[in-house]
């Protein structure tokens, strides 16, 4: 996923790439667990489910997330804690992780399909030396918790 423009770094060749993610970046995945264990309690599922693996999946921390930005904004519910928004900054994190990796893969799989680099950066709407960049780069950063 694409990083704020105050927090790209601009390569020697002039391209942007994102910044390198230090392994203290990486949240915990007790810390993750905890966070979706916190949120799923205090923000179930639409079925009632309580259990903190039913947030396992990132379309259940997206689900999560949007329930604790919609009772931040005074939505009915339960009202929202400094806790709960703290939380949502963890999932957040490690969501970008997740979508970094699936980027990562997608463009695994378009070199597989003979996909040229030309076609991939037309594709995502950047420059060809911009795409490999950031194939390597986001290649380099670790996997979501």
């Amino acid at each position: 996923m694409l990083q704020d423009e105050a927090d790209r770094v601009p390569a020697a060749d002039g391209a942007e790439r994102p910044p390198a993610v230090d392994a203290d970046q990486i949240p915990d995945l007790d810390v993750v667990d905890n966070a979706r264990s916190r949120l799923a309690t205090r923000y179930p599922a639409g079925d009632e489910r309580h259990r903190w693996e039913t947030l396992a999946l990132p379309m259940e921390d997206v689900r999560a997330l949007s329930a604790v930005i919609h009772a931040a904004r005074g939505g009915p519910g339960c009202p929202v804690h400094a806790l709960d928004v703290g939380a949502s900054l963890v999932l957040l994190r490690n969501l970008r992780l997740y979508l970094d990796r699936l980027e990562a893969d997608l463009l695994d799989g378009a070199q597989q399909v003979d996909l040229s680099w030309d076609l991939i950066a037309a594709i995502i709407g950047i420059p060809r030396a911009e795409a490999q960049n950031r194939h390597r780069a986001l290649r380099a950063r670790p996997d979501p918790q």
